[in-house]
């Protein structure tokens, strides 16, 4: 099977510097077939345009406070088969893409994620967790080198980070049309 091709969406509000930094580590990701779509404030557009980034990205002006509009405005730009998100405060390893969207070879496998190393690139921010219907996390026990297929506790739903996340393109759309009643997700450990 052939990679699926990847629009990796990336946010950027106030941080130009660190949207640089991101769009570095992205220049180097090793996949064969994905494209960069930027959402990005005044301040972000003019740090793509001077890095020398632009002609490789999309790039869609938004200057709202409002990160949930400007991942749909990055899906709706996005050509891939699959959807990958990454906050502008993030650097991705070479390897990233590569492992977050290696489940999508699995057709019941709608919805990707990873573990999330805090700033130090040693500890962890984030590992897999579940949500109540208020919105309060609890740790989930996963095993700690094998990839899993997550359900969702009863009651519960798979919690995603932002900055390490992907879904197929076709998920997402059927989702903006409430069409889509559960979606399988894949942890993938470090």
């Amino acid at each position: 099977m052939s990679d699926p091709t990847v629009s990796v969406v990336i946010v950027s509000r106030g941080r130009p510097d660190a949207l640089r930094r991101c769009l570095t580590g992205v220049s180097q990701l090793q996949y064969p077939a994905f494209e960069v779509v930027v959402v990005a404030d005044p301040a972000g557009v003019d740090a793509v345009q001077v890095g020398g980034f632009a002609d490789d990205l999309k790039v869609v002006p938004f200057d709202e406070a409002n990160i949930s509009v400007a991942r749909n405005l990055g899906i709706g730009q996005a050509a891939g088969e699959i959807v990958a998100f990454i906050d502008d405060d993030a650097v991705p390893e070479p390897q990233w893409l590569r492992h977050l969207v290696q489940p999508a070879g699995r057709p019941e496998v709608a919805a990707m994620g990873g573990y999330v190393r805090g700033r130090n690139g040693i500890s962890f921010q984030w590992r897999a967790r579940s949500l109540d219907s208020l919105g309060e996390a609890q740790e989930l026990d996963l095993h700690p080198r094998q990839p899993t297929v997550l359900h969702p506790p009863r009651g519960r739903a798979i919690k995603t980070e932002g900055t390490n996340m992907a879904f197929r393109r076709d998920v997402l759309v059927a989702l903006g049309d409430s069409t889509l009643h559960s979606i399988t997700f894949w942890m993938r450990p470090t």
